[in-house]
């Protein structure tokens, strides 16, 4: 993300798209990316830098790495707080942190189903 106002520009979308993930659904980094034209560690960076209050009002924790890898549990507690907050919306998570049934309960921005 070279130049600042492109920067800007992805954020936004990045973060748009984020609000829509329907609750007790998830998309990836990737697929984020590839709506957006942009590589999915640049959505990962999006995201990774949010603010408190961006944290807090939007769903991050819907976002997951390719197949359904919840991948921030490298980082411990916010891993955790990921899927704490996944299982809570009724998406099942394995103990080797992948989404259950993620093909079905995979979303993709554009769409206009939920279900």
């Amino acid at each position: 993300m070279a130049r600042p106002g492109r920067a800007a520009r992805l954020k936004s979308k990045v973060l748009a798209i984020v609000a829509a993930i329907p609750e007790g659904r998830v998309t990836t980094y990737g697929t984020i990316g590839k709506y957006l034209h942009a590589t999915a560690r640049e959505v990962g960076f999006v995201l990774s830098n949010m603010t408190v209050e961006e944290s807090q009002r939007l769903p991050w924790f819907r976002v997951v790495a390719a197949n359904g890898i919840v991948s921030s549990t490298k980082l411990g507690a916010v891993g955790r707080k990921q899927i704490q907050r996944l299982r809570a919306e009724g998406v099942g998570v394995t103990p080797r942190n992948k989404v259950e049934d993620f093909h079905e309960l995979a979303w993709f921005p554009g769409s206009t189903s939920s279900g």
